[in-house]
This record gives structure tokens, sequence and C-alpha cells, in this order.
């Protein structure tokens, strides 16, 4: 039986606090591609879509342009690019256990 039970709008959440510290950090090397969560970690298509535009980006200048042009469903693109990232260094993390705990069971998604 799942321990936790995680709503996909919470997921997303969490996500895009990890994006936002990676397109802030990822493009300077405070943070490396091996501190990365892995793609498939990311449980929504939008989180992928961003991750995509970061790592695909020649520095965080691009990345940024990149996904301000992106129209995502359930993601204010604006917003995202307007907070700042600096207090997020845990979500990376925190997106890959998701994912781990996703795949064996221990946390449940609700369909909603």
């Amino acid at each position: 039986m799942p321990r936790e039970t995680l709503k996909r709008v919470d997921i997303l959440r969490h996500e895009l606090k990890a994006l936002r510290f990676i397109l802030d950090n990822y493009h300077s090397g405070k943070i490396g591609r091996e501190a990365l969560p892995p793609r498939e970690d990311f449980q929504s298509e939008q989180g992928r879509i961003i991750f995509d535009a970061i790592l695909a980006a020649p520095d965080r200048a691009a990345a940024f342009e990149a996904i301000e042009g992106l129209e995502l469903d359930e993601v204010d693109t604006e917003s995202f690019l307007r907070l700042s990232g600096e207090h997020y260094y845990t979500y990376p993390a925190l997106v890959r256990e998701r994912a781990d705990a996703i795949r064996k069971g221990e946390i449940k998604v609700e369909n909603s």
C-alpha cells in the first residue's frame, strides 16, 4: 500500500522549483550534469519540456529565451522566469527521490 498520495499539481509545482534551480545554476557550472535528475524522473510533460529546453541551450540566456517562448498547460512561464531558484537547491534531489518512490509503488499519484 502506498505510504503517500500526491496530486499531479503538487508534483508539477515541485518540478518547477527544481527546474528553476537548474536554470539558474546549470550553465554557470554550479550544478553539474551528474547532479541533475534524469529526464525520465520528471513526471510531468511540462517538466520534461522545460528540462529539455535548459539542457539544449548553449547558455542560461538562450535557455531563458527558449522557455519564454513555450506555451505549456498549467505553467505560467512568465511567473516561472520571474522567480529566483537560489532557495530551491533541494528540489532536484526531491524530483529524483519521488520518481524512485513512484516506481517502487511507495507513492501513488492521483489522476485529478
